[in-house]
């Protein structure tokens, strides 16, 4: 196995995740415009609530496919996560084709869903290892 080969998968999955974290400390740092617009999805769950949820999932979900733990897991819950929050939050077929906000929504409602596309992939060829072969960079067998 080539050097490139033993860390490309690592590299694809560093930049997959990458926005996650900092999504997450932007929800800290503005914790009541965040709390703001998760009240505003319209879901039955007090915005705080949300927010955890997804901060949790950010952070944690982040380090799991990041480090290859629980990834095919943590890839599927980012799919559902990604989508929620493209229909919840970019909904650009509320308003008119070419305005301001049809173009402020329609292309981060596209950017989830190519997100979607990376976290399938990850869950497709995320093999179920024990925690110590993991976290390891020793070349695998």
């Amino acid at each position: 196995m080539s050097g490139i080969d033993r860390y490309l998968p690592f590299l694809a999955r560093f930049c997959l995740v990458l926005l996650f974290p900092f999504s997450a400390l932007d929800k800290i740092f503005d914790f009541s415009g965040a709390v703001a617009q998760a009240n505003a999805s319209g879901m039955p769950m007090p915005g705080w609530f949300l927010l955890l949820l997804g901060g949790s999932l950010e952070v944690f979900g982040s380090l799991g496919i990041l480090l290859n733990i629980y990834a095919r897991q943590f890839a599927i819950l980012f799919c559902f996560y990604c989508i929620v929050t493209a229909v919840l939050f970019h909904n650009f077929w509320a308003y008119p084709y070419g305005s301001d906000d049809w173009m402020a929504n329609f292309w981060p409602f596209l950017k989830n869903f190519g997100l979607v596309g990376g976290f399938l992939f990850v869950a497709t060829n995320a093999k179920m290892e024990p925690i110590s072969r993991s976290i390891t960079l020793a070349p695998r067998p």
